[in-house]
């Protein structure tokens, strides 16, 4: 019998994450359905385990933005037969799962030999990095930006496709790990923002008003500092919300990390000539989930020209979900974490 993973309530720990059978979905016309190798985590995940990520659904539910594996079904299929094909897919939810239903616009074919870890950091981690800067920015040779979370799945994705585009970055990181992998990356300008105020070492290192694009995972207190340091025509980009991770989910928290962010008015933003983009890849999809399919065959490109390469942290088999997802919870992983539904 086929399992999935599922969250039954949320928490941390015993009790919040789950096994069950998995019934075998029928795939409705413009779905297929595919035979799991395995699944990517995403930090998402963890904020859903925990009840942080409002866009999740309520408990019981199956997590999983990504899938690799082979499409065994296809409902009222038109054109090319999908059957039998290797396939990276978009999963809206229900990605850990070993029956994965998904839509077919929101796939893209991938090589026999391709490693399904770097393929799955393809799907969520570096579309989300490639709408950002190819939907809404205009990235010029020269320009700087600054990347929250710089070794993370998202993070590597922007160091590798900012320099593509002639971008400058500066990184930054939580440990020695990190900062040493950033390095050896190439980013100009890496630093600990556990040991040093990061807005400190920028200004000391480029001046003021230094970035055209700010890419923030973090948001809470770090985007008072992220504007100023934006420059007149720059964007911020906020995509996450990880210094809410490991707090109760609770309104009292909530409050405080929307206060500790700050408020801005449109006003403001057009006298300096500014702009904020929120990204959720998740909203993108329940609008038009081709977007997903076209930003996934564009980074096959890259891929497979080797102009960019992803990062596979750690693999871990499906029945160590728990510990999988415990190490994104930590900070401590890099690029993508990858599980398996190997026996």
């Amino acid at each position: 019998m086929a399992k999935e993973i599922y969250i039954p309530k949320h928490g941390k720990g015993k009790g919040s994450i789950a096994f069950r059978d998995q019934v075998k979905p029928v795939p409705k016309e413009g779905q297929v359905l595919i035979a799991s190798e395995g699944f990517g985590i995403n930090f998402a995940d963890v904020m859903a385990r925990q009840g942080l990520y409002k866009e999740a659904p309520k408990p019981p539910f199956v997590p999983g933005y990504e899938v690799v594996g082979r499409v065994v079904e296809e409902g009222s299929p038109r054109g090319e037969s999908l059957v039998d094909k290797r396939v990276l897919a978009f999963s809206k939810f229900g990605g850990y799962a070993e029956w994965a239903l998904v839509d077919r616009s929101s796939l893209v074919r991938i090589d026999e030999e391709m490693d399904p870890g770097k393929a799955c950091a393809l799907a969520t981690q570096y579309c989300t990095a490639f709408y950002m800067l190819h939907y809404h920015a205009r990235p010029r040779t020269g320009q700087w930006a600054l990347v929250h979370s710089a070794a993370g799945g998202v993070g590597t994705a922007l160091t590798q496709l900012c320099h593509l585009e002639g971008i400058k970055v500066v990184g930054l990181c939580g440990n020695e790990r990190k900062k040493q992998w950033l390095r050896e990356q190439g980013v100009e300008l890496v630093i600990n923002y556990k040991e040093q105020d990061y807005e400190e070492a920028v200004r000391a290192s480029l001046g003021d008003k230094a970035f055209q694009y700010i890419f923030n995972a973090t948001m809470g207190a770090t985007f008072k500092k992220d504007l100023r340091m934006l420059r007149s025509g720059g964007k911020i980009y906020t995509f996450g919300g990880a210094q809410r991770n490991h707090q109760a989910p609770n309104v009292l928290n909530d409050l405080r990390f929307l206060f500790s962010t700050g408020f801005i008015s449109p006003l403001f933003l057009m006298m300096k000539a500014q702009g904020i983009v929120g990204v959720n890849m998740l909203r993108v999809a329940e609008q038009d989930i081709s977007i997903l399919g076209e930003c996934m065959e564009e980074l096959m490109k890259l891929y497979r020209s080797g102009n960019i390469n992803p990062l596979v942290d750690k693999v871990f088999p499906a029945i160590e979900v728990d510990q999988a997802m415990d190490w994104v919870a930590s900070g401590k992983s890099m690029g993508k974490v990858y599980v398996n539904w190997k026996k």
